[in-house]
């Protein structure tokens, strides 16, 4: 299955290990969500949950994970599609353009505001959003300002 990870730059997991590009990792244990396994998510912008991105320099990687696979899905807070899995290979890193592309290519406001509310994004990544997803502007405008990009920045 195909999915995708958040990593600090050089791909560091929030734990301090570092992953290998194309390098199989293999689980040692049982296999359980949020105790044991490779979280991945199958929508990128759901990564950025997982990782300090106001402060860290983040990554998002493509992964093909196999093995035994257990999903989880927050309801709550509207994540669906979040799986651990027993086998996981980081296959590439995303440049910060595909990323954009991607959830930008969505035509969904949800993802689209996952996006804007988990990193600062540039004038010219908030000008594109705005003419195509005029319904985020309000999420753009609570976000993207100095004062709450800076409050964000000191509260992690």
């Amino acid at each position: 299955m195909r999915g995708y990870k958040a990593l600090r730059e050089g791909l560091i997991n929030r734990y301090g290990y570092q992953y290998l590009l194309n390098k199989k990792y293999r689980l040692n244990g049982n296999l359980k969500w949020r105790e044991n396994g490779f979280h991945f998510c199958t929508r990128p912008e759901d990564t950025l949950r997982y990782v300090d991105s106001w402060n860290d320099n983040i990554v998002v990687t493509e992964v093909e994970a196999s093995g035994d696979l257990v999903l989880y899905e927050d309801e709550y807070y509207g994540y669906y599609d979040m799986y651990a899995s027993s086998e996981m290979k980081i296959l590439r890193v995303l440049s910060r353009e595909e990323l954009f592309e991607i959830i930008y290519n969505s035509n969904n406001d949800d993802r689209v505001r996952r996006l804007v509310s988990s990193i600062e994004l540039t004038s010219n990544e908030i000008n594109l959003i705005k003419e195509k997803y005029p319904r985020v502007i309000p999420t753009i405008e609570y976000y993207q300002n100095e004062e709450m990009i800076l409050k964000l920045k000191k509260q992690n």
